[in-house]
């Protein structure tokens, strides 16, 4: 047996679509951070900082453009990119 942490988030009876990148979806119950005693001690900082970035992203008028294909971390406990080529510009 293999428990595929990076499965967690993407049950299609939880979530529509589980597997778009929905910056506004909700309910958001999402498992990054764990549940329960495992959850993670610096999960409120991660979130300001992402909630902080956006909003700059935002405000500045920035956009990203994927240049080309991600590459994938191979891992069976983490999910993830070890690059991802984008080109920053104003939107």
């Amino acid at each position: 047996m293999v428990l595929w942490f990076s499965a967690a988030n993407r049950d299609p009876e939880v979530f529509e679509a589980p597997h778009e990148f929905r910056i506004d979806r909700t309910p958001n119950e999402h498992l990054t951070f764990g549940w329960g005693i495992h959850f993670c001690l610096g999960a409120h900082l991660a979130r300001a900082e992402i909630r902080t970035f956006f909003g700059e992203v935002l405000r500045r008028g920035i956009r990203f453009e994927v240049m080309g294909e991600p590459t994938r971390v191979q891992h069976n406990i983490f999910r993830g990119w070890t690059q991802l080529p984008v080109r920053v510009g104003k939107a």
